[in-house]
């Protein structure tokens, strides 16, 4: 064995110095301290973090049934509509009255005898026999009925007498439903009876009854180049039962 002498270790515990120098119970009261410290850094940061709201799935649902998919637009189709609808179903051209509604002026058959019966029961204070709807189904040329989307709301009829050696164009009926006056419908059926006048050249006169207490009626036939040439006593068989005699000359 070698004669060095051989150090023995010393103790861990006695080597290592006091690492704070602190006593327990300030140990104790430190711990506690720090504790409280983490515990409020937790607490904060939790109360930092966004918060999460979850929509009720009813909400959801309404939301994407408000939520509507914008209409894709043409601008060629919008343009031609207008041009289309100028224009009847054989292609002529729509009469149209204030506010570019369109007329159509259509023939009286057997097929809509019925609509011309219930037109002139709303517009006409007395009832017209069915005479006058049999002779009105062949009427031809000269009778007319109005339509405004494909509903009738006016109509002209019309017929041929002599009187004093000269033919006249009487006319029977001409009227519109009283929520379509004012629009210029009874123009352009008073306007289809004078063309028809000018067309038959035998027609020398066209002429009309109108109650006296009518005078919206007088007034409008006045407008219209319609001569009063007085009053026909108990010409109605309903009150008042006088009638205006009114005339307009087409040709001499």
């Amino acid at each position: 064995m070698s004669d060095q002498a051989v150090d023995k270790p010393q103790n861990d515990t006695a080597s290592k110095p006091e690492a704070t120098g602190m006593s327990k119970s300030a140990k104790k009261r430190a711990n506690k301290k720090q504790k409280k410290l983490s515990e409020s850094e937790k607490t904060n940061t939790e109360s930092e973090r966004p918060v999460e709201v979850t929509q009720p799935e009813t909400d959801k649902k309404k939301d994407k049934a408000e939520v509507k998919k914008p209409e894709k637009s043409n601008d060629a189709v919008d343009k031609l509509v207008p041009l289309i609808q100028r224009f009847d179903v054989n292609g002529k051209p729509l009469r149209t009255i204030a506010g570019n509604i369109p007329v159509h002026l259509g023939e009286i058959t057997p097929h809509n005898i019925l609509q011309l019966k219930k037109l002139n029961e709303a517009v006409f204070p007395i009832a017209y026999n069915d005479k006058f709807y049999v002779e009105a189904r062949t009427c031809g040329d000269l009778g007319r009925l109005a339509y405004y989307n494909d509903v009738v709301v006016g109509a002209v009829c019309c017929r041929i007498d002599d009187i004093s050696d000269e033919k006249s164009l009487y006319l029977m009926t001409l009227g519109t439903l009283a929520a379509y006056r004012q629009c210029g419908i009874g123009t352009i059926l008073i306007n289809y009876a004078l063309k028809l006048c000018k067309k038959l050249e035998e027609v020398k006169t066209m002429y009309l009854h109108v109650q006296v207490n009518n005078e919206k009626a007088v007034s409008f036939y006045e407008k219209h180049g319609f001569v009063n040439d007085g009053i026909i006593e108990d010409y109605y068989r309903i009150s008042p039962r006088d009638a205006y005699l009114l005339i307009k000359r087409i040709r001499n």
